[in-house]
């Protein structure tokens, strides 16, 4: 077997696990209004148990439905008539030879007002968190001996049900990582003061739950082992140093593994890395852990690819690889690679998009999670197995995007003889140009999985074709389907947009004109905007933002914003907000501020337009002539993201 360790078996405690493939926990969003496993998070378990891992840790499940909420469709042992329901999808899991374990959790002030009774959320001290922002209360002696005691019910329900055992959330900043951390912990009574002081909540729950549970009963931890709060400006915070001594010790009470995590929600981007953050970023951290334990460690490490698991593994990383957000984009990511299939795997890209929709949709009570790659997840129920209904009827496909390319992809799927056009001579539509700035060539990869399956499914794409009238009509299509993308903006209305010194960030990226050495204005300050200002650096470009909004980056998603800002402070960008480009000229762009009214000429060698795109949609009204199932996907029917490009492909062909 190509992967031999990853799938050699492997021991936690008194568990025996098939393979070393763990899913950690990631929350969806997807219990039912009684917090309960229902029809939907049920699915969205199967799938990954059938997908081949050896153990599943279910999402941060509430043990306190009063000061404890998280977000609304938690999945929840707080309560007694939550067991049955759990222990039905114990059962189904355990059918399929994977172990199971719940996670107990409490977001302490890393949580919401208006989720908890409406009353300040809990902490073990009055610091409110940066990201949160919610005033905060220092809870008692009383309640924290109180709150204890849910996290032992909690572990007995959980224990009714089945489930071979309970992970505490120890980490990202939740309650039990305020606790031990002299960032948040600033007490006085026995729950704090001293190391051995901020040790004793965690201590307590562990001791409580062997004494409910028994010693045999699996009992592991998550747990942030460094805060990484240095870049914040943060002196005192929990460092790897006192991060390896509370596993050490933590090991002494009996903890059966360690699940190494970093970072909370004030250092964010370390937690939950965005694209630009390669595999094996947490490396360091995950070796203090391991070389200084004699207990199992598991971790997550942005691991996106099989032999990079393998090489975790191999290298004695750890005893257990880590899958979050890898399983959530494809399900059968262990079962893929244990069959040598490991290009058929679709590849978290690490868009954060389920990060982003965890806070936008899940918190507020709006809907699941969304993954940027895989429109099913958290919707398994709602999208179960394709109807093979097509019947050999033609599909024409213009464009491929990832829109078109996923909307063809389910096509094929569903017995449909689909035909993809396209104008250019490299698939990909936006992706070729998303994927250019530094770091971003995982990008790529969504563009991959879907040229691997179409192969496999004998879809041909005709490149270097453009799509017209009467091409489409001689297919005599069953259904149209437009894809057909965007295109940079380029206003008309400014003076001088035509000078050869004016181009986009199209052209720019792609190299279709190449700057090194030049001085260049960079218009708009969205990701696009961001992300070019870095491309240009790296060539030795001397680069000046300009930014008609109030702030820079204002709009863009915090991850996103900070990402880029970060990459950005190594050079010596100038940054103008509140600052509108007017005019171009040969040398200079006349700016205007949009507060004072007052403008300035400022010298430049070039502009580079990153104002956004439009959509390119020439063909829907002569297309209609021909059929009257025509549809528009992705930047040709709304300008917008990755997700909603591959999600619009995938529900026009799922639907149709």
């Amino acid at each position: 077997m190509k992967y031999s360790k990853l799938f050699e078996q492997g021991k936690i405690g008194n568990l025996s696990i098939k393979n070393r493939v763990v899913m950690c926990p990631l929350a969806m969003g997807i219990s039912d209004d009684n917090q309960c496993v229902g029809e939907d998070f049920l699915a969205y378990l199967m799938e990954r148990a059938r997908g081949g891992v050896g153990m599943i840790i279910m999402e941060n499940t509430r043990i306190d439905d009063e000061h404890g909420v998280a977000a609304p469709w938690q999945a929840s042992v707080a309560r007694d008539e939550q067991i049955e329901p759990l222990a039905k999808a114990v059962q189904a899991i355990h059918e399929e030879d994977v172990k199971v374990l719940v996670q107990l959790h409490h977001p302490g002030r890393e949580t919401f007002s208006n989720l908890n009774s409406n009353e300040p959320v809990w902490s073990s001290s009055t610091k409110s968190c940066g990201v949160c922002a919610q005033e905060t209360h220092e809870m008692t002696t009383e309640e924290v001996e109180t709150v204890i005691g849910k996290f032992v019910a909690g572990a007995k329900r959980a224990k009714a049900a089945g489930v071979d055992g309970v992970e505490l959330h120890g980490a990202h900043g939740y309650l039990i990582s305020q606790f031990l951390s002299p960032y948040t912990n600033q007490r006085t009574d026995r729950f704090g003061g001293s190391f051995e002081g901020r040790l004793q909540f965690v201590k307590e729950i562990i001791e409580g739950i062997r004494s409910a549970c028994g010693k045999e009963f699996t009992l592991g931890i998550r747990l942030t082992v460094d805060e990484l709060l240095a870049p914040n400006g943060v002196e005192e915070y929990l460092r790897i140093e006192d991060g390896v001594k509370v596993c050490q010790e933590l090991e002494k009470l009996g903890i059966d593994y360690i699940n190494v995590s970093n970072g909370i929600y004030e250092s964010f981007n370390s937690l939950s890395e965005p694209t630009t953050y390669p595999q094996g970023c947490r490396t360091p951290l995950i070796r203090a852990v391991k070389d200084a334990v004699q207990i199992p460690v598991i971790a997550v490490n942005m691991i996106k690819e099989p032999w990079f698991a393998e090489k975790m593994l191999e290298e004695g990383l750890v005893d257990f690889v880590g899958l979050g957000r890898a399983v959530v984009a494809d399900p059968e990511w262990a079962k893929k690679a244990m069959e040598g299939r490991e290009d058929e795997i679709n590849r978290c890209i690490s868009c954060t998009f389920c990060f982003e929709t965890l806070v936008s949709d899940a918190i507020a009570g709006i809907g699941p999670v969304k993954c940027g790659v895989n429109p099913r997840a958290g919707r398994e129920h709602k999208y179960p197995d394709y109807k093979k209904d097509g019947d050999g009827k033609t599909v024409v496909v213009v464009g491929a995007g990832v829109a078109g390319l996923e909307a063809a992809r389910v096509l094929a799927l569903r017995n449909f003889n689909v035909v993809v056009l396209e104008k250019e001579g490299k698939v990909g539509g936006q992706i070729n140009i998303g994927a250019r700035p530094p770091r971003k060539e995982k990008m790529d990869w969504i563009v991959e999985y879907e040229l691997v399956q179409l192969k496999k499914l004998g879809v041909s794409i005709q490149a270097n074709v453009e799509a017209t009238k009467e091409l489409i009509a001689s297919y005599n299509p069953y259904a149209i389907i437009l894809a057909t993308g965007g295109a940079p903006i380029k206003p008309a209305s400014i003076p001088g947009i035509n000078l050869e010194n004016a181009v986009t960030f199209k052209e720019v990226l792609c190299e279709q004109k190449v700057l090194e050495g030049k001085k260049v204005a960079v218009i708009g300050s969205g990701a696009t905007g961001l992300e070019t200002a870095e491309f240009l650096c790296e060539k030795g470009n001397d680069v000046t933002v300009v930014e008609m909004k109030d702030s820079v980056g204002e709009g863009l998603y915090v991850q996103h914003y900070l990402d880029a800002m970060d990459k950005l402070s190594k050079y010596n960008v100038t940054y103008k907000d509140k600052t509108k480009l007017v005019e171009i000229k040969k040398k200079a762009v006349v700016l205007e501020n949009v507060k004072e009214g007052t403008k300035e000429e400022y010298p430049i060698d070039y502009v580079v337009l990153a104002l956004g795109v439009h959509s390119v949609n020439p063909l829907e009204e002569a297309t209609k002539e021909l059929c009257d199932k025509v549809f528009v996907i992705g930047d040709a029917a709304k300008v917008g993201r990755i997700e909603g490009a591959v999600r619009s492909g995938f529900e026009v062909a799922y639907t149709l």
